[in-house]
């Protein structure tokens, strides 16, 4: 007996939802690796921001992917682990899901030193954002030297990430296609 009729259709699932959950998870592992850096007295304070260099990447390459909840919940993972203000970072990385959206297509036509010289302005923006609800918490302006070298470190790791990041994702295409 075959089946006919609507209960018998096969169910048409939107096959992105894994993969953006799969995002989500990929990037809340990284904040709290991230969060774990900070335990080396180098880093101590100043920690490189990987899950912006993560969602950075991801927002600009798979855009259909990245949802504004993934930004949140990112952001939402790095508030809780270093106990900054329950919504600064993940408003800051709302923010940059957005800015990504805006400004893709003029990036992707460029070459890599337009995304690393944009990179490095959102991640300055980032740590910015972060230093002013600080300070306006806590009315006092924290050491500037560890600001400047999370600004720094981020900035120099984004090349390795982005190759990594790249390869991996080439290495999984290929995959796909045999």
């Amino acid at each position: 007996m075959i089946g006919r009729g609507r209960f018998f259709q096969r169910a048409e699932l939107d096959p992105k939802w894994p993969i953006c959950f799969l995002i989500i998870v990929i990037g809340m592992i990284l904040s709290i690796f991230e969060g774990s850096l900070g335990l080396w007295s180098a880093l101590y304070g100043s920690t490189p921001l990987l899950s912006l260099i993560f969602l950075y990447w991801v927002a600009l390459h798979h855009e259909k992917y990245v949802l504004l909840i993934t930004g949140f919940m990112i952001g939402l993972t790095s508030d809780l682990l270093f106990s900054d203000l329950i919504g600064g970072r993940a408003t800051i990385y709302i923010a940059v899901t957005f800015a990504m959206d805006w400004r893709r297509q003029k990036l992707l036509q460029g070459d890599f030193r337009d995304i690393w010289i944009e990179f490095s302005v959102v991640a300055a923006i980032v740590v910015c954002f972060q230093l002013l609800v600080f300070s306006a918490l806590n009315l006092a302006l924290p050491s500037l030297t560890p600001v400047l070298f999370q600004i720094g470190l981020t900035m120099a790791l984004f090349p390795i990430g982005y190759v990594i990041m790249a390869t991996m994702s080439n290495t999984l295409q290929r995959l796909r296609t045999l």
